[in-house]
């Protein structure tokens, strides 16, 4: 018998399930996430599973894990490019608002964002909303303005 440590990244260790049942266990652990996996195979006899069962799970263990790993791989990228995007488009509205800020004040940069933080935290509020009503207040007076012919 194999233990999940001695053979990694994948493991097969038949164990003796509850009630006189046979299980084979089939570990699947990938190495990159350090979690693991299990295909678990149930018979109602003792000792059915012999070492061509063993070796069949061990063949089907190893892509499954590989599938698991790379379905795994495919949702973290997916929420990772979520994240960016969601922050690449925060981003945009901040750098909208410093300039509003800058335009306002005759400031610097560094000193517009400070504006923006300090309102934040005086606020409870998070950057990216002070920031969005920022944008919001200076729309809404420029077009509140008279228009010059």
């Amino acid at each position: 018998m194999h233990d999940v440590a001695e053979v990694s990244p994948f493991a097969i260790r038949p164990i003796r399930g509850p009630v006189g049942r046979a299980q084979c266990a089939v570990a699947a652990a990938t190495a990159a996430r350090a979690s693991g996996g299990a295909l678990n195979v149930y018979a109602y006899g003792r000792d059915v599973f012999d070492q061509h069962a063993v070796d069949l799970g061990e063949l089907f263990a190893k892509p499954a894990a590989v599938a698991v790993h790379n379905a795994q791989t495919l949702a973290d990228a997916l929420a990772r490019t979520a994240k960016l995007r969601s922050a690449l488009s925060i981003r945009t509205v901040i750098d909208q608002a410093i300039g509003v800020i800058l335009v306002t004040t005759g400031g610097s940069a560094e000193d517009a964002l400070t504006q923006l933080q300090a309102m934040s935290q005086a606020e409870h509020r998070t950057l990216a909303d002070v920031a969005q009503h920022v944008i919001d207040d200076a729309v809404r007076r420029a077009r509140d303005r008279p228009q010059s012919s």
